[in-house]
């Protein structure tokens, strides 16, 4: 049934669920989009009511949102919990409602997704992106569902995404630290296949080209996007022989717990190790130091991914480019600097 309508979509340049509401005679799809589409399926020879036969399907008003983390680690989580927020709002003004969808297991990344893809009851999807949901994610191929992503990656390549400049806020934090005088770095990652932090640490790494520092993998240690993940990672870089004088974390939270870690091992920050973080979550600036760290507008993300989502279910646009909103850094003590008067800015260094 599908393959038809796949063929059509492909040679109209249009989504598979353009091609449905063409076909049945659906609102909301321009005078032009729907000549090109009933021209396509004429060239074709597609026969009307031969492969749409079930009656459309009336709105729920509901979009999903989906998680590849269980709801334990989203709620506990606060720049997912902004970037909600700013879904639900938007949808809120726009008579929507919104369905959590997180994985009911850390071991089961995609569960989520897969539960979506099992309701009837929803008009679209947003999606927070992991690699792992990939796989169950090309089963949206063949469902005329409109999505938006929060990442780098769709079912169809990079359009329908929304994400921060993750390399480039990277990229400041390290050209910071590096006008600050340290030259060794260390990072807290995260073993999660994400592509915001693939990003990050092709920032850190090409800041250090930058400054013909060579890289040292031995200053790269691995948390789990927590602040007992944070505190752990640190431990490790404190036994390196010649441990790092600064750090930077890839979330907030690893920072808040590398902190932690470093005070009760004895040392001071940012007088001994500088701290930046990433995300700027709201307890950063509560901090003690307060966390430099790079912004991302988790709340404009939101806003912009159910701005989206709206527009492709209301057939108002057929589908978007990626839309990368900056990240900036703030500079706040915990990195050895003066806090910046104007709140967020690129690094000096990094202009």
């Amino acid at each position: 049934m599908i393959s038809m309508l796949q063929e059509i979509a492909t040679r109209a340049g249009v989504s598979v669920r353009t091609v449905c509401r063409v076909l049945t005679n659906t609102p909301y799809v321009s005078v032009g989009t729907r000549r090109k589409v009933l021209a396509v399926a004429e060239e074709l020879g597609y026969i009307p009511g031969s492969e749409i036969t079930r009656p459309r399907r009336a709105r729920t008003g509901t979009i999903g949102l989906v998680f590849p983390y269980t709801a334990e680690f989203v709620f506990g989580d606060p720049h997912l919990l902004v970037f909600t927020r700013g879904v639900e709002e938007f949808l809120g003004q726009h008579d929507f409602h919104l369905a959590l969808f997180p994985a009911r297991s850390a071991a089961h990344p995609s569960d989520g997704l897969d539960r979506l893809l099992e309701s009837p009851y929803v008009d679209g999807a947003i999606i927070v992106h992991r690699d792992e949901i990939e796989e169950a994610g090309l089963r949206l191929r063949h469902r005329a569902l409109p999505i938006v992503v929060l990442g780098y990656r769709s079912p169809w390549g990079t359009d329908n995404t929304v994400h921060a400049n993750n390399r480039q806020g990277a990229l400041y934090a390290v050209r910071h630290l590096l006008a600050l005088g340290h030259r060794r770095i260390g990072v807290i990652h995260a073993a999660v296949p994400l592509a915001d932090l693939s990003e990050r640490m092709a920032g850190y790494r090409r800041a250090l080209a930058e400054a013909r520092i060579a890289f040292d993998p031995s200053l790269v240690v691995y948390g789990d996007l927590t602040e007992t993940g944070g505190m752990r990672a640190i431990t490790a870089l404190l036994k390196l022989p010649l441990p790092p004088t600064a750090v930077l974390a890839f979330n907030d939270r690893m920072a808040l717990g590398a902190i932690h870690g470093l005070k009760q091992a004895g040392y001071r920050v940012p007088e001994d190790i500088a701290v930046v973080g990433f995300d700027d979550i709201p307890m950063a600036a509560m901090a003690d130091p307060p966390l430099t760290t790079v912004r991302q507008p988790a709340h404009e993300m939101g806003t912009v991914a159910a701005r989206m989502i709206v527009g492709l279910i209301e057939g108002k646009i057929d589908r978007f480019p990626a839309l990368v909103l900056p990240a900036l850094l703030v500079v706040r003590r915990s990195c050895g600097a003066e806090a910046s008067p104007s709140g967020a800015h690129p690094s000096p260094a990094a202009r």
